[in-house]
């Protein structure tokens, strides 16, 4: 992905799929699932995301839970 591609906020950097981000809805009723204390997105984690992609897409919950994972073991 070049620098002027289109990132869409709306897909995760990671695995391309709807990453159901929250805070882009306008339902201000309820937080985000990220803000849960069960998910965490470490400075390993965010530096898997393309710098292309950095401060424009969320990571979804799916990867965020898989590196959790895999850092586990």
């Amino acid at each position: 992905m070049s620098q002027t591609e289109y990132v869409s906020p709306e897909k995760c950097p990671l695995c391309n799929q709807a990453n159901f981000c929250g805070n882009l809805s306008n339902d201000d009723s309820k937080p985000c699932w990220c803000m849960d204390d069960n998910i965490s997105f470490p400075g390993e984690l965010l530096q898997l995301v393309p710098s292309e992609a950095q401060g424009k897409a969320c990571i979804c919950k799916a990867c965020a839970q898989k590196f959790q994972q895999v850092k586990a073991l």
